[in-house]
């Protein structure tokens, strides 16, 4: 392997200090340009660029480019697929935080199959496909009653949130996961095949979507139902200590236990995405193994080793999947961390879900000092990585290994890592260079896509944390965020960004392309690592002050035009997730829908809305109940294949045999959903004996 870097210098004990050579630099203070317009939530055009930073590289010149007067081309009908006149959207509500705060609460009954139809509008004919979603539902651990007939049964029985404070976690993210399915049924018409199955009629889907909700039964929520008690508090420290960015809502930068391998310290709650490839449905956290559910009842097979491609069971991985459009591939990565050098394991599969036979599917990567890293993105040739500089107490990290305690951010140029995937003709080799700085590390990137130009130029858009919070004590306390000055206290701003990075040359710039607050970013996922045109967010209401995710925006970064919708004030939208139409020969990146959930707090209700694509400011076209009330989330998928397209049945027989299976097991036994038999497939059993064969 060859790795090529910038020299490091380490300082000795009682603190590791990880500095890399050359001074950081201060944007200048009158680069941001917005418009009143842009602050209540009004069309602003993204490619403005309000603040741009260039270097020709990591150790010559620096130049600040100043933006132009020159505004963004006129948008045209060519420019967008969408030509129709549309008034200028109304400013969105202030959002509504004692309604908001109402989204963490834990969900104490989950859902098994449930048919619904919109109660707004109708849905599409040609959206088909099942949209799943992932995120902490338990706050109060130990809260699911166990089935009816276990011979276990837990000293204290669930309790209220709230009611009992030594059950409740000390932040949303240390929720335990659970994952919510929605099919879209489309016409309703089945296969000849599916007509042939069984002699019971079949129930009417047309225009309607089935419904399912489960918790991941990872060992520690297993651990915490038989208890009735919470039994994982290795980051409640870390959780009561004032950080920056570590306690972020809605992800914090300190995601797990820094002692590694499977430990009570390290709790794995499969909370953060959820990823359908190759007939696999799996759950990611940042710091242990997926898990592997069934992708119709949403049953938990329990831990995976990616069918023997992760050779150690203690293996930390990264709660990201990266999709190769173009081949039809899926890459994962982990990263062994140590204060001295970290080892970045990173893997990549064919469309069969088995390890591709260049190396093996599998390239490792030494990186400089603890490299605590969450997120990436892939292009033709490269996964692309961004390191934030962190400095290391070497006693208290030697004594409590808790991230509060022993790291903190270092005001320094953070690195970004370009690294020759496991396929690629120079697998292994890293390029590694300093990011300029602005005052502002990038610690806790969340990548949108990545993609290669003709010159060999590496471009990547992230949402990035560019203010810290105010980290109050009251961070811990639910209910959270219950007020706006509470919110604001726990979240940092975060905005859209553009890096560039040549590798050969050593040029970096980074611009940022808008500054509404965003969240949770997605493209159209055929174009995942090729170069995209519409980038789609969750976003604040309050432009850009920081603000709750709430209504759903589009970026044009051609045109330059910005498209947005909010609910009401008490109405917040999660992630938004684009759906290609079914059948469509329309190649246009924007020819399908957004699907997002949509959390009413006010009545504590959950619903699906679905948006389309090239005109989000009209407004939801169906919007469908969900029976169950579903908390904010991360994030999750939309899987258009036909291995994800079940009729009604299929679902319910399977949900409904997931349910016998767990209370035929006293000792709550996961469903394995691969055993032939009774509707179940048998597709895979490299998944279970991969060490073995």
């Amino acid at each position: 392997m060859k790795m090529t870097s910038l020299p490091y210098a380490a300082l000795a004990a009682p603190t590791l200090l990880l500095l890399p050579h050359g001074h950081g630099f201060q944007l200048p203070t009158q680069t941001r340009r917005t418009t009143a317009a842009a602050r209540c939530g009004r069309p602003s055009p993204p490619s403005k660029l309000f603040s741009s930073v260039t270097e020709e590289s990591s150790a010559g010149a620096v130049r600040e480019e100043q933006p132009t007067d020159d505004g963004p081309p006129a948008t045209t009908a060519a420019a967008s697929s969408s030509s129709n006149e549309r008034s200028a959207p109304v400013a969105p509500p202030q959002p509504d935080m004692r309604a908001y705060s109402n989204g963490y609460k834990t969900v104490f009954a989950e859902l098994s199959c449930s048919l619904s139809s919109p109660t707004v509008g109708s849905l599409p004919p040609d959206l088909v496909g099942t949209y799943y979603k992932c995120g902490p539902a338990m706050f109060s651990a130990g809260s699911l009653p166990p089935p009816k007939n276990s011979l276990v049964k837990p000293k204290q029985l669930p309790v209220p949130d709230g009611e009992d404070t030594s059950r409740m976690v000390l932040h949303p993210f240390e929720g335990d996961g659970a994952v919510l399915a929605v099919t879209f049924h489309g016409d309703g018409k089945v296969s000849e095949e599916e007509e042939g199955e069984g002699d019971e009629p079949r129930t009417d889907t047309a225009g309607k979507a089935t419904a399912r909700f489960r918790y991941v039964r990872t060992n520690a929520f297993t651990n915490e139902r038989k208890k009735g008690k919470k039994l994982y508090t290795g980051m409640e420290s870390t959780r009561n200590t004032p950080s920056s960015m570590g306690n972020d809502l809605p992800l914090p930068f300190h995601r797990h236990h820094l002692l590694s391998g499977l430990n009570k310290l390290r709790k794995n709650t499969s909370n953060t995405r959820v990823i359908h490839f190759g007939k696999r449905l799996l759950t990611l956290w940042g710091g242990g193994l997926p898990y592997k559910l069934d992708s119709l009842a949403l049953s938990t097979d329990g831990r995976t080793q990616l069918g023997g491609a992760i050779k150690r069971e203690d293996a930390a991985m990264g709660a990201k999947a990266g999709i190769d459009a173009k081949r039809n591939r899926i890459l994962f990565f982990g990263v062994d961390e140590d204060p001295g050098s970290s080892q970045l394991n990173l893997y990549e599969f064919n469309s069969k879900f088995r390890a591709i036979r260049d190396n093996g599917g599998v390239v490792q990567v030494k990186l400089p000092g603890l490299a605590l890293m969450y997120d990436f993105a892939v292009t033709d040739n490269f996964a692309v990585f961004v390191q934030p500089v962190v400095k290391v107490n070497a006693m208290q990290y030697m004594l409590s290994k808790e991230p509060g305690k022993s790291i903190s951010m270092e005001g320094e140029r953070s690195l970004v890592h370009i690294v020759a995937r496991p396929g690629s003709k120079n697998a292994g080799d890293v390029k590694t260079l300093e990011i300029p700085y602005d005052g502002v590390p990038e610690a806790d990137l969340q990548f949108v896509n990545a993609y290669e130009e003709e010159d060999g130029m590496v471009v990547f858009d992230v949402i990035r944390s560019t203010q810290s919070t105010g980290s109050s004590g009251r961070n811990t306390k639910w209910p959270w965020a219950s007020t706006l000055e509470d919110y604001q206290s726990m979240a940092s701003k975060k905005s859209l960004w553009r890096y560039k990075v040549h590798p050969q040359r050593g040029f970096i710039s980074k611009d940022c392309l808008s500054d509404e607050q965003l969240y949770f970013s997605v493209i159209n996922s055929d174009v995942s690592g090729q170069k995209h045109r519409y980038v789609y967010a969750a976003a604040g209401a309050m432009g850009e002050e920081v603000a709750p995710p709430q209504g759903i925006m589009k970026f044009d970064l051609e045109s330059g035009a910005l498209e947005s919708w909010f609910p009401e004030g008490h109405e917040f939208c999660g992630e938004p997730m684009y759906a290609p139409r079914r059948g469509s020969d329309d190649d246009m990146e924007d020819g399908g829908y957004i699907i997002s959930t949509l959390f009413n707090g006010k009545e504590e209700k959950s619903e699906i809305v679905v948006l389309q694509a090239n005109n989000i400011e009209s407004g939801p076209i169906a919007r469908v109940p969900i029976d169950v009330v579903v908390p904010h989330g991360y994030h999750g998928c939309f899987a258009a294949t036909d291995e994800a397209n079940w009729t009604y049945e299929q679902i319910e027989r399977r949900a409904k045999l997931s349910d016998k299976m767990e209370t035929r097991g006293s000792m709550w036994n996961e469903v394995k959903s691969d055993f032939s038999g009774l509707g179940l497939r048998f597709d895979d059993m490299e998944e279970y004996f991969g060490d073995l064969m």
